[in-house]
């Protein structure tokens, strides 16, 4: 036994670092651990008595003429691509969705994972099957691993740069292996939960680099059943599904079929979604919400309006970018007096009815969004870079200050015209000039949209009230797309997008100095700031939750006491329209990002025919 456990011992010692993982486990936390144990039946926000039944149909506005979502050619059809989630195919893992950042197996039975995050590991579930009755394999991810690599369009070679390689480690067992450039940490964890795997013996014999209208084999609870070129495409649920048991799907999946309709007119849609043509529809906008649905079905209590709050993070939701690259915005006096200028408020009433927030963090609603003073952990990072920030980063809590929502924002106004008279920038003559040079105040807008059009035309109003010469531009999206990547603007339209656990690179390239100045990089502001470096790499390093939100925080408020842009405003709630046939789990918990529709959502028999009876009666008439 002594010599036994001697070679052990030597064996153990023998064996490489990177060989080195965690147990294998049902799932994967990002930070901590896992809410649900193994042997969970269901996630707390799904019904597990919901029935099963019924169709519901749903829109979107567009066309299509492509069901193949691994080709970056055609126009893809809504619904079927893996990385925004899709019936079709089944994942490695589920995302849950009352939890910070944890994953579930769904296709995969177990996930292991390399300690210094190197590799990650996988054994498939014995029973998965494709919608043919052939086994998933692990031939099929290797297969799938190597059209992601050579054939799939750019977008989804980008998504994997980082995957070395794929090796089979056992009859359902495999492990994706990383690169030695890959920035070892969980997000490349998470990357490989949402592979999908595809049938090899299916697609052996097609063209895997063609788009194409016939619908593709899949593993997952539902197949295409009908397609009309840019009209309509349907699904039904899989009755004889290998999954529908598992405890990661219990309350999932309850409709027997999903129709989705395409309209090419907006008008037109919601003219057919009041005459009942289909069920449901998701209205970001807050001219319609508040305007387009006073009819008989709403005030009789059949169509119903429900707004509910995110539990995810917006971002910056939109902003106007200031490009710090030119010389007029590098003053930061310049930029506090541009910000102030803007009357969110105004525009808040008149554009949106009052349905937007202020922008008062880059990462709103998520624990990294930046509130009243700094605490003890932020002042721990921002305290050695005391001379290198703007004082009122330790001494103010970071909220833009409130405009009426009647008339011009004179108070503001005041305020940046003396500040843009300390920065040396005075009137003479109705203009705004440079005191030393007499160089008028003048830059443009570049925008894209009608939208972003008519939002900033009362800011350039304002600004000619301060003497600034601002001109709005509006120009082609191909050429938008080309000014973005080189940065040919002075100031432009943008989101920034966050996320409750941010991934790093994107964070870099946001706000980094090192992508200030290259091509084709996100930092549109154009920021070199080595605090913000410092910030961005300590979020990137986390271990905790806690020092992640400390990090975020201290970065939010370095951002925006910065003033790199002006903040425009986010939904105060995501507002869903639709008849009254469905029942659905409570909407807007902690961390839940999206309506659970249609996954979460089921037909109740008894609003249905009510529902029916109505609309049968109005079309008698």
């Amino acid at each position: 036994m002594a010599t036994a456990l001697r070679f052990l011992a030597c064996f153990l010692l023998l064996v490489p670092a990177t060989e080195v993982g965690a147990e294998p486990s049902h799932g994967f936390a990002y930070f901590g651990d896992l809410k649900y144990p193994s042997d969970m039946t269901h996630f707390d926000y799904a019904n597990p008595n919901a029935p099963k039944g019924g169709t519901v149909g749903f829109t979107i506005v567009g066309t299509f003429n492509n069901v193949h979502a691994y080709v970056d050619r055609g126009v893809l059809v809504a619904y079927v691509d893996p990385r925004l989630g899709t019936p079709m195919y089944e994942p490695l893992m589920r995302a849950s969705e009352d939890e910070l950042a944890s994953y579930y197996g769904r296709l995969a039975e177990s996930i292991e994972v390399a300690e210094d995050y190197s590799w990650v590991a996988y054994t498939l579930r014995e029973d998965a099957y494709w919608h043919d009755g052939e086994p998933v394999t692990v031939d099929d991810v290797l297969w799938t691993f190597e059209m992601m690599k050579t054939e799939a369009g750019a977008s989804w070679r980008v998504r994997y740069e980082h995957f070395d390689r794929v090796e089979q480690t056992g009859r359902r067992s495999f492990r994706f292996h990383f690169t030695d450039t890959a920035e070892k940490n969980p997000q490349l964890v998470i990357l490989t939960g949402g592979f999908t795997p595809l049938p090899e013996h299916y697609w052996k014999n097609r063209d895997f680099s063609a788009t194409t209208l016939e619908p593709p084999l899949g593993s997952g609870p539902y197949r295409i059943a009908e397609v009309d070129p840019g009209h309509k495409l349907v699904f039904e649920r899989v009755e004889d599904y290998w999954g529908r048991d598992l405890s990661v799907n219990v309350g999932h999946n309850n409709f027997d079929r999903l129709a989705i309709h395409y309209f090419f007119d907006m008008n037109v849609m919601l003219q057919a979604l009041r005459a009942g043509v289909f069920d449901y529809y998701r209205d970001q906008n807050e001219a319609t919400v508040h305007t387009a649905y006073e009819f008989a079905g709403y005030h009789e209590g059949l169509f119903k309006k429900e707004t509910y709050v995110m539990g995810n993070s917006y971002g910056m939701h939109w902003c106007v970018v200031l490009n710090n690259r030119r010389d007029l915005f590098k003053d930061i006096r310049v930029r506090e007096a541009l910000t102030l200028a803007y009357n969110f408020e105004w525009a808040n009433r008149v554009y949106w009815h009052s349905g937007m927030d202020r922008n008062n963090s880059f990462f709103m609603r998520s624990g990294m969004q930046a509130r009243g003073l700094p605490s003890e952990a932020e002042l721990a990072l921002l305290e050695p870079f005391r001379d290198a920030v703007p004082g009122r980063v330790f001494t103010h809590p970071v909220p833009l200050p409130k405009n009426g929502l009647f008339g011009r924002n004179r108070d503001t106004l005041l305020t940046a015209d003396a500040l843009l008279v300390e920065a040396g920038w005075v009137v003479e003559d109705f203009r705004r000039v440079n005191a030393r040079t007499g160089e008028p105040f003048t830059f443009d807008f570049i925008v894209a949209s009608e939208e972003h059009e008519r939002m900033l035309t009362p800011f350039v109003d304002n600004l000619k009230r301060l003497g600034i010469d601002a001109a709005l531009r509006k120009v082609e999206r191909n050429l938008m797309v080309n000014r973005l990547r080189n940065y040919d603007y002075d100031a432009t339209m943008r989101k920034l997008y966050t996320f409750r656990v941010p991934f790093p690179a994107r964070m870099r390239d946001q706000f980094t100095s090192v992508s200030a100045d290259q091509p084709n990089m996100t930092n549109y502001a154009g920021i070199k700031n080595p605090v913000v470096d410092f910030l961005v790499e300590e979020i990137a390093q986390a271990t905790t939750e806690a020092e992640m939100n400390a990090a975020g925080r201290a970065l939010d408020r370095v951002l925006l006491w910065n003033f790199y842009v002006i903040p425009e405003g986010h939904p105060v709630g995501r507002h869903l329209v639709y008849w009254d046939r469905f029942g659905h789990p409570p909407l807007g918990f902690e961390h839940m990002n999206w309506t659970g529709f249609p996954v979460l959502w089921w037909l109740d028999e008894e609003k249905n025919a009510r529902v029916d009876a109505w609309l049968a009666g109005m079309k008698g008439n």
